[in-house]
């Protein structure tokens, strides 16, 4: 019982931790578990999402908030993810999105929405 607790409780720490959660194996250890695999298993059990995905997904929402909440600059926003500086930060959103974190800011609403649906991040998890 105590891991299923664990496992509803894992996104949350997830966000709590995410300058200090860049793999799996570091999310699973914050967890309490020895065996990252043993969280895997237990996490897609439980979500039937692979915490991978979940926690690309928990970090891209992060940082894109963050990108358009304009109050950082790019380096401090990477620092905060667990990401080594600017040009990392620029590279993990364009290997994911596709696009610049200048761009980012810049869209609107909708065409944020449509960017993040066009590369298939799951949100039901990360939102909740």
């Amino acid at each position: 019982m105590r891991e299923t607790i664990e496992i509803d409780r894992s996104v949350y720490v997830l966000r709590e931790n995410l300058n200090n959660t860049a793999r799996v194996s570091e999310w699973a250890e914050l967890m309490g578990y020895t065996c990252p695999k043993r969280f895997a298993r237990m996490f897609l059990r439980h979500y039937c999402y692979r915490p991978q995905k979940v926690l690309e997904s928990v970090r891209i929402r992060s940082i894109t908030k963050q990108l358009r909440e304009g109050k950082w600059s790019n380096f401090e926003i990477a620092r905060a993810h667990g990401i080594a500086d600017e040009i990392a930060l620029n590279k993990f959103i364009n290997y994911h999105l596709g696009c610049s974190p200048t761009r980012i800011k810049r869209l609107s609403e909708i065409e944020l929405h449509q960017v993040l649906q066009e590369v298939n991040v799951k949100m039901i998890i990360a939102e909740s």
